[in-house]
């Protein structure tokens, strides 16, 4: 295998503006180590990797669109069903959560502040970013086809990861993408997913 280099960090940096450091794990065996040099990657501890990247690095926090029948439009308007396949995101895909209270705040009258009365959490937004980069079997341009193809189903799309999971959230609903351009990069191909959590209400008669 010949000696692969991505320097994740300034890839970031250039298709996002993004500085934070990009983490891997210390479970990388020595002979790995040899065909792998990730400039700018910071090393953490960690027992077990869920998942491997074709390097042969751990991912860390994999996030997995799960398959399924899905509903999607046509381009005549109408909607059709779609069986889709689990596909895992990117290797390179970092997420960001957010959510608010639903507080309404009633003016004191002859005081200062206001009465806070609380309803609870409005949805996590969350905005996916991640670099689609050629690897075997699989180009950048293979991986962003996918994603787009999800980005077009209606309604909510199911989804498993540890950092969704500990958030309590099963579903989400993408509402816009971005694929901007990088220039000089070939075979990169940046991307933003920016949806909110989706929970399966019952409404009983």
């Amino acid at each position: 295998m010949s000696k692969t280099n991505y320097n994740l960090q300034e890839l970031f940096r250039v298709a996002f503006g993004k500085t934070d450091p990009v983490y891997t794990t210390d479970s990388v065996s020595s002979d790995q180590k040899k065909n792998i040099a990730f400039t700018g990657v910071t090393v953490q501890p960690k027992q077990k990797a869920e998942r491997m990247s074709w390097l042969g690095t751990p991912i860390l926090f994999p996030v997995l669109f799960k398959g399924g029948t899905y509903q999607e439009y046509l381009p005549n308007g109408q909607i059709t069903e779609v069986v889709m396949s689990d596909f895992y995101l990117p290797a390179a895909t970092l997420v960001d959560f957010r959510r608010e209270k639903n507080i309404t705040e009633t003016p004191v009258l002859g005081d200062d502040g206001t009465v806070k009365e609380i309803f609870g959490f409005g949805d996590w937004k969350i905005r996916i970013k991640g670099l689609c980069l050629d690897e075997p079997g699989s180009s950048a341009l293979d991986q962003i086809t996918e994603i787009l193809t999800w980005e077009n189903l209606i309604g909510s799309i199911q989804i498993s990861g540890e950092l969704f999971s500990k958030k309590d959230i099963g579903s989400i609903v993408i509402k816009s993408i971005e694929v901007p351009q990088v220039q000089g990069k070939p075979g990169v191909i940046p991307f933003t997913i920016n949806a909110i959590s989706d929970k399966i209400i019952e409404l009983l008669a």
